[in-house]
């Protein structure tokens, strides 16, 4: 995408144009999904989920959860879900830092 010299209304618009959707990430609940795409979105990330139907067991999914992003966002989306992610991780005990040294 070009740079424009001056924002105009015309020139502000997001891209409206139809991309095409390529998984993210899978995970085990629906909620987990909704929460990663909730955050891409917050940051202007275009995604949805899919997946997550319930099945004949009560409480369970006949299929799994996946996080899908337009292709054009992708890289951003791994960069922010990483960034994420890596920094949730908590941080290594003592003795684990004794163990890897």
């Amino acid at each position: 995408m070009e740079l424009v010299p001056e924002l105009t209304p015309e020139n502000l618009l997001h891209d409206r144009d139809e991309g095409e959707p390529v998984p993210l990430q899978s995970f085990k609940t629906s909620a987990e999904a909704e929460l990663v795409c909730n955050l891409l979105g917050e940051n202007d990330i275009r995604c949805f989920v899919q997946g997550g139907d319930f099945a004949v067991i009560p409480g369970s999914f006949s299929q799994e959860v996946v996080v899908m992003v337009d292709e054009r966002d992708i890289s951003r989306a791994i960069e922010l879900y990483e960034a994420y992610f890596d920094a949730e991780s908590p941080a290594p005990t003592d003795q684990e830092q004794d163990e890897d040294e």
